[in-house]
């Protein structure tokens, strides 16, 4: 049974958030944290806390670093920022701190309690409209990918079958190790593809290829397995 933390500043959140959890993983124990110390103390009981979502408000910063005070006291844990705001390279900086995901304040019901099951199942969850997939403003730079020859058996975005294999595996938040072990290949030769990835999609860092890995195979349907 997966112990859920909801901690944030605000009751009647907290309440709603703790109503639309119970509806969708009865099986749940949804617990409470009004304020950090609340937070601190239910994260060292000795029984195990699975996920936090964690308002920043609560913890009085906004500095991404303070996850690791949540490591300390429990570091198998998952933590996901609850906010009613934030930008995509914000969100970026959250997890290559160490965060889980982002979950909005203004995401639909459903929305929420699927980014809940993708971080209990080990991925990382971040609201679509935030990546610059789910962005007009933003997505352009990504549909500038090098034009192929008609008739070639490469998708749009010129990914190969191995790319579209470690574009999964970096979806689910794997390492150039777990990537290896995982195709059977060399580390040197996953850091290669994972290279190759990041040029080919113009991502900036790993951290961004695996935020935007799961639009992107959302978008070109990829089935690692075909």
């Amino acid at each position: 049974m997966a112990r859920i933390l909801v901690a944030d500043e605000h009751a009647l959140y907290r309440t709603g958030l703790r109503t639309i959890l119970h509806a969708a993983l009865p099986e749940a124990d949804i617990l409470e944290a009004e304020d950090f110390s609340g937070l601190m103390h239910s994260l060292m009981e000795e029984q195990p806390v699975h996920l936090v979502l964690v308002s920043m408000g609560l913890t009085g910063s906004t500095d991404p670093q303070v996850i690791w005070d949540f490591k300390r006291a429990s570091p198998t844990t998952r933590y996901v920022v609850i906010s009613s705001n934030g930008s995509f390279d914000q969100v970026l900086h959250y997890i290559a701190e160490g965060f889980h995901g982002f979950i909005s304040k203004l995401q639909r019901d459903d929305e929420i309690v699927e980014a809940i099951r993708e971080v209990l199942a080990g991925r990382l969850a971040v609201p679509r409209g935030l990546t610059p997939f789910g962005s007009a403003s933003e997505g352009h730079r990504f549909r500038e990918a090098p034009q192929r020859r008609a008739g070639s058996q490469q998708d749009p975005f010129g990914l190969t079958r191995r790319q579209k294999e470690v574009l999964a595996l970096l979806a689910d938040g794997l390492s150039n190790r777990e990537i290896a072990q995982a195709l059977h290949i060399a580390e040197p030769t996953a850091k290669i593809h994972v290279s190759a990835l990041m040029r080919t999609l113009n991502v900036r860092n790993r951290t961004e290829a695996a935020v935007l890995a799961k639009d992107l195979i959302r978008i070109l349907k990829v089935d690692p397995t075909s």
